[in-house]
């Protein structure tokens, strides 16, 4: 008899050592109940893709009473507008809350950071969105990374099914004021030098040359509009 009990008090001794060390891999500040969302459900299988990011990537994000946590893996969904991250404590991906956050980012594989500010906008479809910010200021460079499911040609999938339908890119970028609000404008030169008067874009047509900047695609376009920030160069807006 007192060996049985020795072995049931062994037996509870080693379930709580576990039990505590489990607790101990998960970092001090954790608090799965300050996140509040829902289980990812899986997208319909089609080509293309849904996400903005392969992979969940180590990210930060920010409610909306300002508090932040950090050291999450998260992934956003163009195709929702949704930013799910990997809830380790019960091994499931979770939708977060929109309204509850203020923003959040995370830093890809080649070291790229890239920033998501939720706002709300009042264009066509009205509603809160993630907008990626390109370039901050008074005067904002935002996109919004939208991915839209479309009809398409035939294909057939890995599966030999035959399907008509795709994941396609459907990004709008938007020059944005808080007073002003949302400009959509297009990621080519003639669209930029459109923001200033004849003499001002003969300045902006020289500044670019001497820099060896060629606006061609988004990359080139937000370098475009730092330098043009930098130099203090009227935008009209």
């Amino acid at each position: 008899m007192a060996n049985r009990i020795k072995y049931i008090f062994l037996f509870f001794s080693l379930l709580i050592a576990t039990s505590l060390t489990a607790q101990e891999q998960f970092p001090r500040k954790w608090n799965t109940e300050k996140i509040k969302g829902t289980r990812q459900i899986p997208y319909p299988a089609y080509s293309g893709f849904p996400f903005l990011n392969d992979k969940f990537a180590m990210g930060e994000i920010e409610f909306s009473d300002g508090k932040k946590l950090n050291n999450l893996g998260l992934r956003y969904s163009s195709y929702r507008d949704e930013l799910i991250y990997y809830n380790s404590a019960i091994s499931a991906q979770i939708v977060i809350d929109k309204i509850s956050l203020k923003s959040f980012s995370f830093t890809e594989e080649n070291g790229v950071k890239r920033f998501f500010r939720r706002q709300y906008y009042d264009g066509f479809l009205p509603g809160e969105r993630f907008f990626e910010v390109l370039s901050d200021g008074e005067l904002s460079l935002l996109v919004y990374r939208k991915v839209v499911l479309q009809t398409c040609p035939p294909y057939n999938d890995n599966g030999g099914i035959l399907k008509n339908m795709s994941y396609q890119l459907a990004y709008n970028y938007y020059i944005y004021n808080s007073k002003k609000g949302y400009e959509l404008i297009r990621i080519n030169k003639s669209s930029l030098l459109s923001k200033f008067d004849k003499p001002t874009q003969k300045v902006v047509k020289k500044l670019l040359r001497k820099n060896n900047i060629s606006v061609t695609d988004e990359s080139s376009f937000v370098r475009a509009w730092n330098l043009i920030k930098e130099n203090e160069i009227r935008i009209d807006f």
